[in-house]
């Protein structure tokens, strides 16, 4: 349902006469679980074949270490005490309500590759480019921050499922969630 064929980063079919063919298990092995789980998952429509290769894992890879990397930053350095600036703070709630919204809009309708893209762009620009810089300048409060951290861990989960874990885990070590399992957790509210 997922996808047609896989096919290697040229758009031919994957054949072992050919010598392009993807071991799973190497991959896995060399950029890790989550890498080929995205990489497989984004921008992948149902039924339409998917072009997949070396530079799409790395490219997770990378991923799963811009989360880490962010998670780390909220972890180590957030001051949970920042109050930041009411209207930029609202202005920060709305928009994440929005983008649970939408992704959990597409996730019902099965359109799973364009949940994973649209979690993969709003986490990577939205977030973290924009979203971590402002708290570091104080107009955006922690507890805005922390939440944020906390859905988009959640949102993440069913593509990065080791990595998101991970971090949740280093969460409940420092009390900042209550649920001891993200897997278990309840799925971000739409009315945050």
């Amino acid at each position: 349902y997922l996808h047609g064929l896989v096919r290697d980063e040229k758009g031919q079919k994957m054949s072992k006469s050919k010598g392009n063919v993807v071991n799973p298990l190497v991959i896995a092995e060399k950029y890790g679980s989550d890498a080929l789980r995205m990489a497989l998952a984004i921008r992948s429509s149902a039924g339409l074949d998917k072009s997949v290769g070396e530079q799409d894992f790395r490219a997770m890879r990378n991923f799963s270490n811009k989360i880490w990397n962010a998670s780390r930053f909220v972890l180590e350095h957030l001051d949970l005490n920042q109050e930041g600036d009411s209207a930029i703070n609202q202005a920060f709630d709305k928009k994440l309500t929005e983008t649970t919204r939408l992704i959990t809009r597409n996730i019902e309708k099965f359109q799973i590759g364009l949940a994973a893209e649209t979690t993969y762009n709003e986490f990577w620009h939205w977030f973290c480019d924009e979203q971590l810089e402002i708290t570091k300048t104080g107009q955006l409060g922690g507890k805005q921050i922390l939440n944020g951290l906390q859905v988009f861990l959640k949102l993440l989960h069913p593509f990065v499922p080791f990595v998101t874990e991970a971090v949740w885990q280093e969460m409940k070590n420092k009390g900042m969630v209550s649920e001891p399992l993200l897997i278990t957790s309840s799925w971000p509210s739409e009315n945050l």
